[in-house]
């Protein structure tokens, strides 16, 4: 990424600390598994920012993301996983899927005695993982990616750039 904006070079370098390397501290133990969910989707909601431009609708950003860049098996589950993120983010709690924590034979398979889905803390941290990577991967390539991301991280009322101090 030499070519890169500092500030875009600076919100990766940032989004693999807090993120890719941070998540991992949170699988460790059950205590903090749940709290890996919200990382996940906030992650997740991030790189669909710095992505697609911003047309008023979160929803399709996220979705797109998701059907775009993570691994084929989460396509079917784009419109509950942004459900999911919805409720995660907002009140606290899963919609649309049982979490777990450390089944990853259970991820993304049907839960029926509740109707639901099981989704994984690992696998589906794995799944944003893939994403993140396909997507930083396509950025030092593309001169409209990078203008779309250096947008979202000019833009103080939608966006912003992640500082750690």
């Amino acid at each position: 990424m030499s070519n890169t904006d500092p500030q875009i070079q600076s919100a990766v370098t940032r989004f693999h600390e807090i993120y890719l390397d941070g998540i991992p501290v949170l699988l460790r133990a059950n205590q903090t598994a749940f709290l890996s969910f919200l990382c996940i989707v906030a992650a997740t909601d991030a790189l669909a920012a710095y992505r697609y431009k911003s047309n008023g609708d979160v929803g399709q950003r996220f979705r797109d993301f998701v059907t775009a860049y993570f691994p084929p098996e989460y396509v079917p589950h784009a419109a509950n996983l942004y459900s999911f993120r919805c409720r995660m983010l907002h009140n606290f709690s899963p919609a649309n899927f049982s979490v777990v924590h450390a089944r990853p034979d259970l991820h993304l398979k049907p839960n029926s005695s509740i109707g639901d889905t099981y989704l994984s803390d690992e696998s589906f941290f794995g799944g944003m993982q893939i994403a993140a990577k396909r997507y930083f991967a396509e950025l030092p390539g593309s001169a409209a990616l990078q203008s779309d991301m250096l947008a979202r991280l000019e833009d103080l009322k939608h966006g912003g750039a992640i500082y750690v101090g």
